[in-house]
């Protein structure tokens, strides 16, 4: 009976998470969907950084992965073992993920020197500007 007790609270719990976890995705999924529908894409200015950093966004699709073998039958998910299993880990598809989080990572290091250099180029603009308007005025 105890033991029952213990699954009904842990079940509880977890719909409470669940239930906590769907708003937080409904809103990150509303900020995406606004970020790619911004105003300014007609302009071919740069791009609004991503919302979510390449480390948040690995954690997410494992969080994803994670829940949908919680769901899963026992028979298939007994056949299917995740590649992150800390008890046999797949050299191969530790790699992978390895590369994948690296390769996100990269991508956002990109996004932010460009959004850098952007800003660099409109500082000097802004400072000849100033220059050519002293240069003027005296």
């Amino acid at each position: 009976m105890k033991e029952l007790e213990q699954e009904r609270d842990a079940l509880l719990d977890g719909v409470q998470l669940v239930e906590k976890a769907r708003d937080w995705y409904r809103e990150r999924l509303q900020e995406s969907e606004q970020q790619r529908d911004w105003p300014g894409a007609l302009d071919r200015a740069p791009p609004p950084p991503p919302l979510l950093g390449s480390a948040l966004l690995v954690q997410i699709q494992e969080v994803n992965r994670f829940l949908g073998d919680l769901i899963t039958s026992p028979e298939k998910a007994s056949r299917r073992q995740s590649p992150y299993s800390p008890k046999h880990p797949d050299p191969i598809s530790t790699l992978k993920y390895q590369n994948q989080l690296l390769t996100r990572e990269l991508s956002v290091q990109n996004d932010k020197i460009w959004k850098l250099q952007r800003e660099n180029e409109a500082l000097y603009r802004e400072l000849e500007e100033r220059h050519i308007h002293r240069a003027t005025f005296i």
